[in-house]
């Protein structure tokens, strides 16, 4: 309840699909991160395999068969093709937030509000494989995931995301402001 009224409706277990509208300020990456992002669109692009600034993005968000809430970011970086990023959060057996990403790899998230923004913290990373369940040693690439909700009021939001890696130090970073396309600003 300490979250703003907007913020409780977009992730509300009733929300309808949406489509918000915006731009990422910045989208950048290390040499490693980079390198990561190349190798991840072999399994489905898990991250935006470009960097730059003022890039506009749109992000559909809609449930899925299964149950799940699928979150699909579509960057417009100059000069390239679209890049989609699809991501499905949904619950596990034991109630748990999983974020779930191409090929497999999935992310249990701690979830939580501090100063009335909503938080996302990776607490490990697994891949499931024909039932298979293999959890990643926390050294492996790319580290802990950071995502940022805050309302901006009048019908905005900033979406930041951080992934930091022990070794690496900063791996991915974004942020960008977005609000609903069936929104009148």
């Amino acid at each position: 309840m300490r979250l703003p009224a907007a913020v409780r409706a977009r992730f509300a277990d009733n929300a309808a699909s949406a489509v918000y509208c915006g731009r990422f300020e910045t989208v950048r990456a290390s040499r490693t991160g980079k390198l990561l992002a190349m190798l991840c669109r072999l399994i489905g692009t898990p991250v935006a395999p470009y960097t730059g600034n003022d890039v506009p993005a749109t992000v559909h968000v809609y449930a899925d068969a299964r149950g799940g809430v699928v979150w699909e970011r579509r960057y417009h970086f100059p000069g390239r093709s679209t890049c989609v990023v699809r991501s499905t959060k949904r619950c596990d057996a034991r109630g748990a937030l999983i974020e779930e990403l191409p090929f497999g790899l999935s992310m249990p998230l701690a979830v939580f509000e501090r100063g009335g923004e909503l938080h996302f913290l990776s607490t490990s990373y697994f891949f499931r494989w024909l039932g298979l369940k293999v959890t990643l040693p926390a050294l492996l690439p790319p580290g802990r995931t950071h995502v940022e909700h805050i309302d901006e009021g009048r019908g905005w939001f900033r979406f930041t995301m951080s992934v930091s890696h022990p070794w690496f130090g900063e791996v991915y970073f974004q942020t960008g402001r977005f609000y609903a396309a069936s929104e009148a600003l």
